[in-house]
C-alpha cells in the first residue's frame, strides 16, 4: 500500500512538473513556431509544383495525409475555403471563421490567389507521450522498490518475532513482544504481547494462590500439633491416672477441649477447600437488604446475647436497597463471625453492628474489642479467610481492620442495578 502511494505520488510528481516544464519551453523558445515554417515553406513548394489550388481539396488531403498532419485549414478573408477535417468541399463563403490568438496563421500563394493556411502537425504530442512514459517507468520502479524494501522489513520482524516467541515458548513470560507500525503483522504481535501479559498474570496469580496455601496449610499445621500435643499429654496423663486407680475430671474436661478444638480447625480447613472449589455457586434473586441479611443479622445478635455478649444495633438501618447473596455463604459467614467473637471478643463490650450505604455497595461493619491483647495474631485467620474467599464468590470483598485492643470487619456488597435504570 505505501509502495503503490509513493508510485501514483512519483508518477503524478515526475509527470506533472515536467509538463509544465515542457510546455514553458515550446512557449518560449520558438520550437512551435520554426517547425510550422518549415512545414508551410514544404507546403508552398509542394503548391507551386503542383499548381495547386486553395480549394483542391483532394491533393491537398493527401499531402496532409501523408505527413501525419491533425489540423488543417485555409481561409480568405475570414471565410473558410479548406479544412482538412471536413469530408465534403467547403462552398466558396458558406462558413465564416473566428480566428483564435493562440492559432498562427501563414500565407502561402496558390494557383488562384494568396490565402491564410493554419497547420498543426502535434510536434509535442511525442514529448508528452516520452514524458508520460519515463514518468509511469519511475513510479513503477519506485512503487516495486518500496515493496520489496518493505517485504524484506515485514521478513526482518517476523524473524524477530519468532526469536521472542521461542523465548517466551520456554516459560520466560516477562520478554515482551516487540510490536512496530500498524499493520497486520503489528496487530498480531500486539494480540501475542496481550495474551503473554495474560498467561504472565495467570502464573503470578497461581503462585501466589500456592504461596497462599502452603503458607495456610503450614499456619494449620502449627495449629493443630499446638491442640495435638496437648491432648497427648493429657492422654498420657489419663493413662497414667488410670493405672493407679485415681482419673482426673479435670483432665478429661482439657482432653476434651481440645478433641473439639481439632475438631474445629479441620471443619474450618475443610470449609475453605470446599468453598474454594466452588466457584460458580449460583446467587440468589436481587432481594431489599432487610429480606436478604436482615434474618441473619437477627440470628447474629441472638447468638452473641446467647454467648454473653451485648449487641449495639443503632446504626442498623435498612433501606429499600437490593443485593444479591447466597444464603449458604451468609450462614457460614455469619457463624465464622461468632466463632471469631467467641475466642477473642471482649464480652465487657458491647458488639457495635451497623450498615453504610453508597451508590454502588453497602457496608455491613461489626466492630468490638478483643479480649486478650495481641491474642489474635496467634492463629491462621482461617475462618476470616473463609469470610473473605465467599464475599468474593459473591461479588464483594470483606476487609478486617485488627489492632491489639480492636477488632472491625467490614463485609461489602455490591448493590444490584436493574437493566435500563
Amino acid at each position: 500500500m505505501r509502495g503503490l502511494a509513493a508510485g501514483i505520488f512519483i508518477i503524478l510528481f515526475l509527470y506533472l512538473g515536467s509538463l509544465n516544464l515542457l510546455q514553458h519551453y515550446f512557449c518560449f523558445s520558438g520550437y512551435f513556431r520554426d517547425e510550422e515554417v518549415n512545414r508551410i515553406k514544404e507546403l508552398q513548394r509542394y503548391v507551386a509544383d503542383n499548381r495547386i489550388s486553395a480549394a483542391d481539396s483532394r491533393k491537398l488531403k493527401k499531402w496532409a495525409k501523408e505527413r501525419n498532419i491533425l489540423e488543417f485549414t485555409i481561409s480568405r478573408e475570414e471565410w473558410l475555403v479548406f479544412n482538412f477535417s471536413y469530408t465534403e468541399e467547403v462552398s466558396p463563403g458558406s462558413i465564416e471563421i473566428n480566428r483564435q490568438g493562440w492559432k498562427s496563421y501563414y500565407t502561402v500563394i496558390f494557383q488562384d490567389g494568396k490565402a491564410d493556411v493554419y497547420i498543426y502537425e502535434g510536434y509535442d504530442k511525442k514529448y508528452y507521450y516520452a514524458l508520460f512514459v519515463v514518468s509511469v517507468i519511475a513510479g513503477v520502479a519506485v512503487c516495486i522498490g518500496i515493496f520489496i524494501f518493505g517485504i524484506r522489513e515485514d521478513i526482518t520482524y517476523i524473524q524477530q518475532l519468532k526469536k521472542e516467541i521461542d523465548i517466551i515458548s520456554v516459560g520466560n513470560l516477562d520478554k515482551s513482544v516487540t510490536i512496530k507500525g500498524n499493520d497486520e503483522i503489528s496487530q498480531l504481535a500486539y494480540g501475542l504481547d496481550q495474551m503473554r501479559q495474560k498467561l504472565n498474570e495467570k502464573k503470578q496469580l497461581e503462585n501466589e494462590l500456592r504461596t497462599a496455601q502452603e503458607k495456610l496449610v503450614l499456619g494449620m499445621s502449627h495449629d493443630l500439633r499446638t491442640p495435638l500435643t496437648g491432648l497427648i499429654t493429657y492422654m498420657e496423663i489419663l493413662k497414667k491416672q488410670e493405672q493407679e486407680g485415681r482419673a482426673s475430671r479435670e483432665y478429661i474436661d482439657k482432653a476434651y477441649d481440645k478433641i473439639f478444638l481439632i475438631k474445629n480447625l479441620s471443619d474450618q480447613m475443610f470449609e475453605y477447600f470446599f468453598i474454594d472449589s466452588h466457584k460458580e455457586d449460583i446467587l440468589e434473586a436481587p432481594e431489599e437488604v432487610s429480606s436478604a441479611i436482615g434474618d441473619y443479622l437477627s440470628e447474629l445478635c441472638a447468638m452473641l446475647e446467647y454467648s454473653g455478649f451485648l449487641a449495639d444495633i443503632q446504626y442498623l438501618e435498612w433501606r429499600p436497597v437490593l443485593i444479591q447473596v447466597n444464603i449458604d455463604y451468609i450462614g457460614r459467614i455469619i457463624n465464622n463471625i461468632i466463632s471469631n467473637l467467641e475466642k477473642y471478643g471482649d464480652k465487657k463490650q458491647d458488639v457495635q453492628i451497623g450498615i453504610i450505604y453508597r451508590q454502588d455497595w453497602i457496608c455491613v461493619y461489626i466492630e468490638n474489642g478483643i479480649a486478650v491483647p495481641g491474642s489474635y495474631v496467634e492463629g491462621t485467620g482461617i475462618g476470616l479467610r473463609n469470610i473473605a474467599l465467599m464475599m468474593k464468590q459473591m461479588g464483594g470483598k470483606s476487609e478486617k481492620q485488627i489492632n491489639e485492643k480492636t477488632f472491625v470487619l467490614k463485609l461489602y456488597f455490591p448493590v444490584y442495578k436493574e437493566t435500563g435504570k
